[in-house]
């Protein structure tokens, strides 16, 4: 039988297997958006800077490098957290740092696949869109 995982348990899961093959990078989970980034001036985006947060934070030589966003199924169902999601992203692209959004199923299965890997350093190390 298929065991569904809850959303703190895939970034557990998440974290550790960054921990394991990026032992190079610092990892931070929960961090809330206002300790990483300047309080926007735009009145749209200063609530989610205020209550939200990133999944998980990769830090490269003490900088923000990268945003992992895994998520469930409502994060393409539900208005609300479309919404929360778009600004995260622009406040995220204010300050050019990369968002990787996936699927909790990513890490339910796919997280030894070397694509995946492969696309996490893209996110990680270079620029994206």
């Amino acid at each position: 039988m298929l065991r569904l995982q809850g959303d703190e348990e895939i970034i557990s899961n998440l974290y550790l297997y960054l921990k394991k093959h990026f032992s190079r990078l610092k990892f931070e989970k929960k961090v809330p958006l206002k300790n990483l980034f300047t309080e926007p001036k735009n009145r749209w985006l200063k609530s989610i800077w205020s209550y939200g947060h990133a999944d998980i934070a990769i830090f490269r030589h003490g900088k923000l490098t990268c945003i992992l966003e895994p998520g469930g199924w409502y994060h393409a169902k539900e208005e609300k957290q479309k919404i929360r999601d778009i600004k995260k992203d622009k406040i995220c692209k204010l300050h050019n740092i990369n968002v990787f959004r996936f699927f909790n199923d990513v890490v339910n299965n796919d997280l030894l696949n070397p694509k995946f890997k492969k696309m996490l350093k893209k996110y990680i190390y270079g620029k994206i869109g």
